[in-house]
């Protein structure tokens, strides 16, 4: 039986809120025509090897057999806990700095009262 929860994994990684974003971040920073020319042939590569490992995915398949698409299933879970993690890590750091940032402004406030 076919794993069904393949494609929504991987679809929002190829076309996701991430590269849309991504994309957009790479299009600010563009200053001229040859920054201009340089993403656009980024972008045409990238495209171009997505579609050759879609294409040929098949191919893969048969060289790593089930045992080895799994492995490659379970290291791919792996890194994506890795960035959750990661996010989370900063999500709180960026909380804990927060709170740092109100309570010296609140002392500052306090001092600038008396």
């Amino acid at each position: 039986m076919a794993n069904v929860a393949f494609l929504p994994l991987g679809t929002p990684l190829l076309a996701g809120p991430g590269a849309i974003v991504a994309t957009m971040l790479f299009v600010k920073r563009i200053n001229g025509a040859s920054d201009a020319i340089a993403f656009s042939a980024a972008l045409v590569a990238v495209g171009v090897i997505l579609w050759l490992f879609l294409r040929y995915c098949n191919l893969v398949v048969r060289i790593l057999r089930p045992s080895g698409v799994e492995l490659l299933a379970r290291i791919s879970g792996l890194l994506v806990s890795a960035i959750a993690v990661q996010l989370i890590a900063r999500l709180c750091r960026g909380i804990r700095a927060w709170r740092l940032l109100i309570r010296d402004v609140t002392s500052a406030a306090e001092l600038l009262a008396r």
